[in-house]
């Protein structure tokens, strides 16, 4: 699948920083053209630099921007699209909150719910959960990533794995026809894990994110059923979505 070639490609650069084409076509087991073709796409992107038989470096992953600088941007936006977000939540739902400013704003749309389980992997969001008397909260464990407030990593990943739920409503550092990205690629992992254990996926963005690319990839819009966003979203890279079969929702 191309999108966890992209994915795998980008683990090996981070590991190795300089890797030769014919490494990861022998790796990947496909041709060396389709290597230098996901290359070329990730040159465009500022991500590598490709060199006769080579791609040199990934540069330094971010980890992302700090919570109380991101709270403020799209401020009303984000309002808007959790609100939204919040009516595809029923009474007695179990659902994931990926860690994030605009999943953190679905949370007062689901104060009135009763008998809801709520996982995430925001301490944002945990915390703007105690208090709620309708709702069971749960935290995935793992690393703290002290930047962002979220929790990432093995153990996070494993502790998804033993549940299943109606929905999760994922965040993203960019989206397009080609698929889903986030800007901390350490973040990848457990945003699959997410997918894997909803039965129904949201993807919870602001518009200025449509046809954004970004560093990671972690999905295809194959595995993504709703987008929420804002109407400042541009038009055509809706369209583009929507052929793909994504249902988008503008608030």
């Amino acid at each position: 699948m191309r999108m966890e070639r992209r994915i795998t490609i980008l683990s090996f650069l981070r590991n190795s920083h300089v890797v030769r084409i014919k490494e990861l076509s022998d790796r990947l087991g496909v041709s060396q053209n389709t290597i230098r073709r996901d290359l070329r796409r990730f040159e465009e992107e500022g991500l590598v630099t490709v060199t006769h038989g080579e791609a040199v470096g990934v540069k330094n992953t971010p980890m992302g921007m700090p919570l109380d600088i991101r709270e403020d941007q799209y401020a009303e936006e984000k309002l808007r699209i959790g609100m939204r977000a919040s009516e595809f939540v029923r009474d007695g739902d179990a659902v994931i909150l990926d860690a994030g400013t605009t999943t953190e704003r679905i949370i007062p749309g689901l104060r009135d719910r009763k008998s809801l389980t709520v996982i995430t992997n925001g301490l944002n969001i945990a915390c703007s959960l105690l208090g709620a008397s309708g709702i069971t909260a749960i935290l995935t464990g793992g690393v703290i990533n002290k930047t962002t407030g979220c929790t990432a990593g093995f153990y996070a990943e494993e502790f998804l794995r033993q549940f299943h739920v109606n929905t999760a409503f994922i965040s993203a550092g960019g989206v397009t026809s080609e698929g889903v990205m986030n800007t901390n690629a350490l973040e990848v992992r457990i945003k699959r894990s997410m997918i894997q254990a909803a039965d129904k996926v949201i993807l919870v963005v602001t518009g200025e994110k449509i046809g954004k690319t970004s560093l990671a990839p972690f999905t295809g819009l194959e595995e993504i059923d709703t987008i929420i966003t804002d109407a400042n979203a541009p038009e055509k890279e809706l369209e583009s979505i929507r052929r793909k079969g994504v249902e988008v929702v503008l608030c």
